[in-house]
């Protein structure tokens, strides 16, 4: 029963980042009109938490990433639904999704700080996660 739980919520987290959202209603056109349609952002409501690059956190060399690339302000962990590169909104800010958490936390979105401290002071939220690009 809790393995069908974590299955259903995969894939309602793949559906929010990978489906496309419904269109926005326009009135009708006029006869020779065009009409340009904008694609809701994908939005999630989701943990996210922090971390830093100590060995006790990560697992090989703590200053590089899942995708290869070195660690740096703004950057974030992402579930496996998203590539590398997406682009995502927590809170107010931007953040670059080139890590991955481990597969037991592949529902969750990770920040990375530059101190130990200040990914314990973040702690685990439940925030709005808004995907920009992907």
């Amino acid at each position: 029963m809790i393995l069908r739980g974590v299955l259903f919520f995969h894939l309602a987290l793949a559906a929010a980042f990978v489906w496309p959202t419904s269109a926005q209603v326009v009135d009708a056109p006029t006869p020779g009109q065009d009409i340009y349609l904008e694609p809701e952002t994908p939005e999630v409501h989701a943990t996210v938490t922090a971390y830093s690059s100590s060995p006790d956190e990560t697992w090989g060399d703590p200053f590089i990433t899942a995708s290869g690339r070195r660690v740096f302000d703004g950057l974030v962990a992402c579930p496996r639904a998203l590539p590398f590169g997406t682009k995502v909104i927590i809170g107010d800010r931007t953040y670059h999704c080139y890590d991955r958490l481990h597969r037991k936390y592949d529902d969750r979105f990770d920040i990375w700080m530059s101190t130990k401290n200040a990914a314990l002071e973040f702690g685990k939220r439940q925030l709005l996660v808004e995907v920009v690009e992907s």
